[in-house]
């Protein structure tokens, strides 16, 4: 199974329609949302208009397969031929309000080890068979996330080329570029990247920035090193969190050097740093405690270390 194959599993714009059309009318037969996500055209085969038939079954095929992962992953549910959002909502809450937090729902979701372990196949083949659900987009996220984020290419042949010196025979990353093509769509909307085909950047601003309500509670101070251990609980494709750790033990280390003990990576530090000039945390160094974690920035240059972290106000 795959997310990242935008050929038979779908774009996250159509994932999107899905989403807000079952949302605004709770619940809705397959049949139904489809043809309201893909409206039957008013042209038919006699008009010559074969090729807009032809791009309508291409995309109702697109949408049933995005349905089809995305209940898998949960995200909806089908009763007596009926879907509707698997999703705990306020009361009250309107459409525009849920889809809002999808990209965030949509996050915990493709992250859950039960759907994204494992990461390879236990025979150590090169495919997608016998992997997790969301097996590839963890892959990608978390070695993406252990690059060197500033230096980090955008084009498929030159990540290809450097995950072929990175990663040991018998593993593999992306499988092939429309997999790197998908990659860079899904990882901006769920947060953990920005930019465009030749500015792309990861940067987990977003993501991180998201789930420090579920890792700390304002006004709160905790030691640095309990808050990367909780907020790589949520997000486990970033510093010691469980997807970081399969990847990083399949890399050479004659070819790829993890940071220095007690330094974060270019990606966590890089948000840290960002959301601290927001002034959504404060990153706290008191003379009394015991470790400290140091932000790493652009050609390795240290920026500051830290001892503890503390919400400054409501996250969102």
């Amino acid at each position: 199974m795959s997310i990242l194959n935008r050929e038979n599993d779908g774009l996250h714009p159509i994932l999107l329609t899905l989403a807000r059309i079952v949302a605004r009318d709770k619940a809705i037969s397959r049949d139904d949302l489809i043809n309201v996500c893909v409206p039957q055209s008013s042209l038919d085969k006699d008009s010559g208009k074969e090729a807009d038939n032809d791009k309508r079954k291409d995309l109702a095929s697109r949408a049933r397969a995005t349905l089809a992962r995305w209940t898998a992953l949960e995200l909806f549910t089908e009763d007596s031929d009926q879907t509707r959002l698997a999703v705990e909502l306020a009361r009250g809450e309107s459409v525009d309000a849920v889809m809002e937090r999808l990209p965030a729902i949509c996050r915990n979701l493709a992250l859950r080890l039960e759907h994204g372990m494992p990461l390879w196949p236990a025979n150590g083949n090169i495919s997608e068979e016998e992997v997790g659900r969301t097996a590839d987009l963890c892959r990608g996220l978390a070695w993406c996330l252990t690059q060197d984020i500033y230096t980090l290419p955008t084009t498929h042949v030159e990540i290809e080329s450097l995950i072929k010196t990175q990663v040991q025979a018998g593993r593999f990353i992306f499988l092939n570029d429309t997999r790197w093509a998908g990659f860079r769509s899904w990882a901006r909307f769920l947060g953990f990247a920005s930019g465009d085909e030749s500015s792309f950047f990861c940067d987990p601003t977003v993501a991180v920035r998201s789930e420090l309500k579920e890792v700390i509670e304002k006004g709160d101070t905790v030691p640095a090193a309990e808050f990367v251990s909780r907020l790589a609980a949520r997000l486990p494709v970033l510093d010691s969190g469980a997807y970081r750790l399969e990847v990083e033990q399949v890399l050479r280390p004659e070819r790829w050097t993890a940071p220095a003990a007690g330094h974060l990576s270019t990606a966590l530090s890089f948000a840290l740093r960002r959301l601290q000039k927001q002034g959504m945390i404060g990153l706290v160094t008191l003379a009394d405690a015991g470790s400290r974690l140091t932000l790493v920035g652009q050609g390795g240059r240290t920026w500051e270390s830290f001892t503890h972290v503390s919400l400054l106000k409501d996250a969102s």
